[in-house]
């Protein structure tokens, strides 16, 4: 059993933690470039219509089962608890307490996929794809097919998640990081490798095997740290009450998430292109948004909820106000390139194979109006992290599932006109009223939202970002032919060269106008490598 020395000195504490971060930080790079890399594959592969749709809309249930019964949630409810029973020399309690998650979840996870199962032809018929069934009724059929055999997936997924919350739950970081980087490899060899053999389902089985592996990889070290898996349902299980407890409102707040993309996924089934062109342009929006919004708000999130405990709300708002000041000095000038750039950026990434010019020019559609959404969805982060560490839940997930019924109004409308631009449109425009929303709630909380000196900041970011977009345009002017080229080499470099120029502009006019932010990246890029260097 693990035993915990509460004796180990700060200073060594505070050491494996750097080290568990820093294992952390270079696994969710390799993850998150794999992650792209195994799009490419795919989508190089079977570009975007025919049976790639059927493959990303039978993703969403299984998907959707996974996030509501296991997701993030759960791990951010089970962490504190299961730590504390440890960090009070408890584990027996601790212990006792992750079996009867792993039961009660894994009985959910198998009735949910049972029951998905049995009705999988009525739920994607009329939940998830009904536009296949006028399209395309084979594609239907293959749905629902692709959907019974991901169900396997949520299940070893699930375990594979509680797993990861009970090894950060005991410092353990390297398998659980690691996971998903075996789980992306997986899925990328089984596209690389049996797609001439199996088609479509190779990329099943790729998930599955990953899937599979995702879970086994971290056994191994749960095992001897001190589980032991005993079946049956614990109710009295210590500290399980106040799990689910916490559980609840997050749980809601990933319900109207899920729920927004099966509306899309729906609408988008009326031309059944559009699911894999929106898929394909989300997952471009969500690279700068992981790097640069969600790790903010993950690192500003403990730091607020501290202040908030120690009744800091100076404190707090002070941090609050950093945090969208960096959001927004990294996103707005990744929100400027994905606009202009969107087109060349698709080519560079994704054109090849069965992914041609025609892929191109859908998937750069949408992808224009997620640019300009790419801000809203970093301050949402932001505000949401704010009202979780002031122990809100409930206003976040209000304003989340009231502006479900804006998404799908818009999408409604605007899909017939539009296509997968229509559905972009109307999620950047929800998203943007969600962040307005919840910035107007948090404001008497906070007691005014912002510090002065960050609107005066965000008015200098506002105006490097203005800049950077003319140098782009400038750029895209000169570089017009080679980006217009048949060649993928000239494509590649030219955008490049687009991307270094309004980076060096952006940078160059925010070192003009004194913002903060910018010296702080180079005072941190500088440290770091004063450290590297030999003494």
């Amino acid at each position: 059993m693990l035993k915990l020395n509460n004796s180990k000195p700060t200073a060594a504490v505070a050491k494996a933690a750097l080290a568990g971060t820093v294992v952390v930080m270079a696994a969710t790079l390799l993850s998150r470039v794999l992650g792209l890399v195994r799009d490419i594959v795919v989508f190089q592969r079977f570009g975007t219509d025919g049976d790639i749709n059927a493959y990303i809309a039978a993703f969403r249930i299984p998907d959707a089962l996974y996030l509501l019964i296991i997701g993030g949630a759960l791990g951010s409810a089970l962490i504190p608890v299961f730590s504390r029973f440890l960090g009070q020399n408890e584990p027996a309690q601790a212990w006792r307490l992750a079996n009867a998650i792993i039961n009660f979840s894994l009985l959910a996870l198998l009735i949910a996929a049972a029951f998905t199962f049995i009705f999988a032809p009525w739920i994607v018929e009329w939940l998830i794809a009904p536009g296949f069934k006028k399209k395309d009724p084979q594609l239907l059929e293959l749905t629902v097919n692709l959907t019974r055999l991901l169900l396997i997936q949520p299940i070893f997924l699930g375990l594979g998640g509680i797993a990861m919350a009970l090894l950060n739950g005991t410092q353990h970081f390297t398998m659980p990081a690691l996971a998903p980087v075996i789980y992306n490899l997986s899925l990328i060899a089984g596209a690389v490798l049996l797609e001439p053999f199996f088609h479509i389902y190779s990329l099943i089985i790729g998930v599955l095997v990953g899937a599979v592996l995702y879970l086994a990889v971290q056994l191994p070290v749960l095992v001897r740290l001190g589980l032991r898996y005993r079946p049956g349902l614990d109710r009295n299980a210590p500290g399980l009450g106040e799990v689910l407890k916490v559980l609840g409102p997050r749980l809601l707040g990933q319900s109207a998430f899920q729920a927004n993309f099966i509306a899309m996924t729906n609408l988008a089934s009326a031309q059944p292109a559009n699911v894999t062109v929106f898929q394909v342009a989300y997952g471009l929006l969500m690279l700068p948004f992981g790097i640069f919004a969600l790790s903010t708000a993950t690192v500003a999130f403990p730091a607020m909820a501290r202040l908030y405990g120690a009744n800091d709300l100076t404190g707090l708002k002070r941090t609050f106000s950093n945090a969208v000041r960096q959001v927004c000095f990294f996103c707005v000038p990744a929100a400027v390139g994905l606009i202009l750039l969107r087109r060349p950026i698709v080519r560079t990434l994704y054109e090849g194979g069965e992914f041609n010019a025609k892929s191109v020019d859908l998937v750069s559609w949408p992808l224009l109006f997620f640019g300009l959404a790419l801000v809203s969805y970093g301050l949402v982060e932001i505000s949401t992290r704010a009202f979780y560490a002031m122990h809100n839940t409930r206003t976040p997930v209000v304003i989340a599932i009231a502006t479900i019924g804006l998404n799908i109004g818009l999408g409604v409308v605007l899909v017939g006109p539009f296509g997968a631009g229509g559905l972009a449109l109307g999620l950047a425009t929800s998203t943007s009223v969600e962040m307005l929303l919840l910035l107007l709630w948090l404001r008497p909380k906070l007691g005014g939202l912002l510090e002065p000196d960050a609107v005066i900041a965000l008015g200098k970011i506002a105006l490097a970002g203005g800049g950077m977009g003319l140098a782009l345009l400038a750029g895209l002017f000169l570089f017009d032919e080679p980006l217009n080229s048949a060649g993928k080499l000239q494509v590649a470099v030219s955008t490049l060269g687009l991307i270094a120029l309004g980076g060096c502009a952006y940078a160059a006019l925010a070192y003009g106008l004194h913002i903060e932010e910018l010296r702080n990246a180079l005072n941190r890029i500088m440290s770091r490598l004063s450290r590297s260097r030999p003494h």
